[in-house]
């Protein structure tokens, strides 16, 4: 079960991918006004607990208790406040209300391909109009990285991990402001180490 699969991931009591947020999700948010923003699947917290740091209203949400546990007390420890809620996906969207939010972001958030489709286009109901969704995923290309070093990290199966092609069919109603497929250097915690293949999106709702 995907529950069990993540509070065991969680329960180590280190954070598994660090307690520094990722760079592409910091770089974007440090250039938006800061306003409400939900962060789905966010794990130990180190994304949410960034943005809070910055002024920014934040709601995120994970399926395992593990992760919410240890995103609260990087929150108390770095004296800041958030909205965290343990739920399945699915149950997301009953939980938020439709165009409430200026940013969503999605930072290594892997899933089967029927669940993409799913997922992402109600995604966009949440957002307010004009509001901006920030994603980062590894690529299809990342496989031979994982190959070449196992300490990068990422999912296994070729379907989890993404093209620009889908990111393109998944978010086709909003505008794009930026698409790519990159080579970077990750060092984010044990988790995320190494040379890593990604495809960074940010579009805006019309």
């Amino acid at each position: 079960m995907l529950k069990e699969f993540w509070d065991k991931r969680y329960s180590e009591p280190h954070y598994v991918y660090g307690e520094e947020p990722n760079q592409f999700f910091k770089e974007t948010i440090d250039n938006l006004p800061a306003g409400r923003i939900l962060l789905p699947a966010d794990g130990e917290g180190r994304n949410s607990v960034y943005a809070a740091s910055q002024g920014w209203q934040v709601d995120a949400f994970d399926v395992s208790s593990e992760a919410r546990n240890k995103a609260l007390f990087l929150a108390q420890t770095t004296g800041v406040d958030l909205s965290y809620q343990v739920l399945d996906f699915k149950d997301a969207f009953t939980n938020y209300t439709p165009n409430s939010f200026d940013v969503i972001a999605l930072i290594y958030l892997h899933v089967p391909l029927q669940l993409k489709m799913q997922y992402y286009s109600r995604l966009i109901t949440l957002l307010k109009p004009e509001g901006h969704l920030v994603f980062e995923g590894f690529s299809k290309h990342h496989r031979k990285n994982q190959e070449d070093n196992p300490m990068v990290g990422g999912p296994q199966g070729v379907d989890l991990l993404y093209s620009k092609e889908e990111v393109t069919s998944f978010f086709y109603e909003l505008h794009f402001i930026q698409l790519s497929e990159e080579d970077i250097v990750l060092t984010e915690g044990v988790g995320h180490n190494g040379k890593g293949s990604v495809v960074r999106f940010i579009g805006q709702k019309r």
